[in-house]
């Protein structure tokens, strides 16, 4: 079956290829949802055949339009414009370069996540079958990428509460940029080569948790300091009191 191949920040793609523990996906593997979730039902709406032709960021390509990229030619075919090795992944500047856009240093915070298409796509009440040429359509790529980047967002969360909890059960104490720090590291997400820096990486922590913060349900912000410990005694975290109404 042919794969979608969706822009997202590096961040979201090196989860989504980490999340299980029993198996890492490179990255030209397929992310697999269940044919139940509400990434499937998304999916299955908004696969078209690729129209993105002429588009200045294309946030979902074809499998057929992948293919021609890792063959250094340009999404919708021809000659070759860039030799390189099929079996590698394309790199921020070649994708741009085929796409005839100036590389920007954004461009290297996004990829193109693996996931797999459906057998069948729903176009207009009539089910169709998916080929090659099928991409998911500009709005629902945009709302795919974005519920991607809250469910990261969340588990993030939730992961950090669970490590606070562990070091607070055995009298530790673990700040915010020590939990990215590990969290990143268990997901193998790449950071920036200056990253070890303590005040760059008390900098992204606080990026992150803003983030993190703001894609809770019910505009629960900000995120106080004291959080970790307060959710850590076992109380609600919907409290009013504490997140406000």
């Amino acid at each position: 079956m042919p794969n979608i191949y969706l822009r997202v920040p590096v961040y979201v793609a090196a989860f989504y290829r980490n999340r299980d523990e029993k198996k890492h996906l490179e990255k030209a593997e397929p992310v697999e949802f269940d044919e139940l979730s509400y990434e499937a039902w998304m999916i299955r709406q908004g696969l078209r055949p690729d129209r993105s032709k002429g588009q200045l960021t294309v946030l979902c390509y074809s499998q057929q339009s992948w293919d021609n990229i890792v063959k250094g030619k340009l999404p919708y075919g021809g000659k070759t414009i860039i030799s390189r090795d099929p079996a590698s992944w394309p790199s921020p500047s070649e994708i741009c370069t085929l796409e005839g856009r100036q590389l920007k240093l954004h461009e290297e915070m996004f990829d193109y996540l693996c996931i797999a298409a459906p057998r069948e796509a729903l176009i207009g009440g009539n089910v169709v079958r998916v080929t090659k040429t099928f991409a998911l359509d500009g709005k629902t790529a945009q709302k795919m990428g974005n519920h991607l980047r809250n469910e990261f967002y969340h588990y993030f969360m939730e992961w950090c509460i669970q490590e606070h909890r562990i070091f607070r059960s055995k009298g530790l104490t673990i700040t915010k940029a020590e939990m990215m720090e590990r969290f990143y590291a268990q997901y193998d997400i790449p950071m920036r080569p200056d990253a070890r820096n303590i005040n760059t990486m008390r900098i992204l922590a606080k990026r992150l948790f803003k983030r993190a913060a703001s894609a809770l349900p019910n505009g629960r912000t900000p995120i106080k300091g004291d959080y970790f410990d307060y959710v850590g005694d076992g109380m609600k975290e919907t409290d009013e009191a504490y997140f406000g109404k």
